[in-house]
């Protein structure tokens, strides 16, 4: 007879039967153990896999928007974080909690131009949330940061923008990748 080396315990054995793993019934008993945990891993994974699938398919729209506007308002915060505030140019000490991602043209009067780079900066809490934006002195603030035709090209955009669920996230991947890169 041929000899095998057992699946188990690794000692070399002569095989009695043609599919014979092992080398006695308690490894027979360790193998099947050992067989049986290995697929319950492989179907813990795949369901697992099937889960994150059906939770990506099941998201919404506005909750990826969501996603997506916390990951660009974060990046604006970082690429502003060493500016003055657009609006009455406070200075701004480093840390994105004293400053917002301030909106030129609101989300609500230009979905559109929601993360357009060129509308939105680094403004102090006071100026966006007590002041609604502050939008005469942001605009001073805009044309001396990216000149007047750029200013007067965001106030003419009126173009509507409907995202689909793949350009929301991803927009959300974009911009958690530009902010590892200003980190």
């Amino acid at each position: 007879m041929a000899t095998r080396k057992c699946k188990v315990c690794k000692i070399e054995f002569e095989k009695q039967q043609p599919l014979q793993f092992v080398c006695s019934p308690k490894c027979g008993i360790e193998y099947t153990k050992i067989q049986n945990a290995k697929k319950a891993e492989k179907e813990r994974l795949q369901n697992q896999r099937l889960q994150r699938a059906k939770k990506r398919e099941l998201e919404t729209i506005p909750e990826l928007t969501r996603k997506a506007q916390a990951a660009f308002n974060r990046f604006i915060r970082l690429r502003d974080r060493f500016k003055p505030c657009i609006s009455c140019s406070k200075p701004n000490n480093g840390t994105s909690n004293t400053f917002d991602a301030g909106h030129y043209r609101s989300v609500g009067s230009a979905a559109h131009l929601r993360f357009d780079e060129n509308n939105v900066h680094g403004q102090c809490k006071k100026c966006n949330q007590y002041l609604s934006g502050n939008a005469v002195a942001y605009r001073a603030g805009l044309i001396n940061r990216i000149g007047l035709a750029a200013v007067e090209a965001l106030e003419a955009n009126h173009t509507p923008r409907k995202w689909s669920k793949d350009e929301l996230r991803n927009l959300a991947a974009l911009y958690r990748q530009k902010c590892r890169e200003l980190e």
